[in-house]
């Protein structure tokens, strides 16, 4: 009997060292803020919160957690504090602001990859470690003499409907690697179910590429309604295990440039220069 004492004991610490945390992200002005990037600090567990500003997370112990959305200050919260948290619009200083006015009388294209056959891809596990898939547009002589965005176009492969993406666009330093969100926005393109070219608008943002060249980063978020679930069977185990992945995947093809990077979801790399295989990515620039 003693034994069997032990045992619940051992089984209830076992399942009581994690705990779901859950609660909501708001404005200043108690509105939700929707799809705010959440984070272990100094890990890849995390996840998104979801339109209407809710959130859950599962942890082991007490942690540091990351908030950030753009438009926003990041916020650093331990976890035990999590219930509402507050994030603070960021001050715009127009001092630093410099708008420079596109002509708009010639445009071009690069990256295009019709005639390519998209072999290849990039897509997310599914497990608790969230990140960005990038690829780094280095400037040149063309480029130079285009170069405002105009719009981009990539191909996804989605078992949903309605599946929902981030674009993020991000200044480079000197070494090719994100330094901070280029458009302080969320660029968000809903994703529809099955193979699909997607063409997204960036004119009302006015991105230009500068000579250090610019990153465009697709990230994945950790939503509901992205969430796709499966079941499949492991050799030499009775029954079926159950999975699940969030939507979509992006097309890409092999062998490529190096241009793929993965980063965390501050834009930080995780790993430089990801293998082979390249993001299908076709933009239309103008002067």
């Amino acid at each position: 009997m003693q034994e069997k004492r032990w045992l619940c004991l051992l089984i209830f610490i076992g399942f009581s060292s994690f705990a779901q945390i859950k609660g909501i992200v708001l404005d200043e002005n108690d509105k939700p803020i929707p799809y705010v990037n959440i984070w272990v600090e100094n890990e890849n567990i995390g996840t998104t919160a979801e339109e209407d500003g809710t959130f859950s997370l599962l942890l082991e112990e007490t942690k540091n957690i990351v908030f950030s959305a753009l438009g926003f200050e990041t916020k650093i919260i331990l976890s035990t504090n999590l219930t509402v948290v507050v994030l603070h619009s960021k001050a715009l200083e127009l001092n630093e602001v410099v708008v420079e006015r596109k002509k708009g009388t010639s445009e071009i294209v690069i990256g295009d990859f019709s005639g390519i056959k998209l072999n290849s891809g990039v897509t997310n596990t599914g497990q608790e470690n969230v990140h960005v898939w990038a690829k780094f547009i280095k400037s040149n002589e063309k480029i130079k003499e285009h170069p405002f965005i105009k719009s981009i176009e990539f191909v996804t492969d989605s078992r949903l409907k309605n599946a929902l993406l981030r674009i993020r666009i991000f200044k480079v330093n000197n070494e090719g690697f994100p330094k901070e969100d280029e458009v302080e926005e969320d660029i968000l393109v809903s994703i529809k179910k099955g193979k699909n070219n997607n063409i997204v608008d960036l004119t009302k943002h006015n991105i230009k590429i500068p000579e250090e060249g610019i990153i465009v980063g697709f990230e994945y978020l950790k939503l509901e309604q992205n969430k796709y679930e499966y079941s499949y069977t492991v050799k030499g185990e009775k029954g079926s295990q159950k999975g699940y992945a969030y939507e979509p995947s992006i097309k890409g093809f092999f062998p490529g440039s190096e241009s793929l990077l993965l980063l965390n979801r501050d834009g930080s790399p995780r790993l430089t220069r990801y293998g082979n295989v390249e993001i299908a990515l076709k933009m239309k620039l103008t002067n």
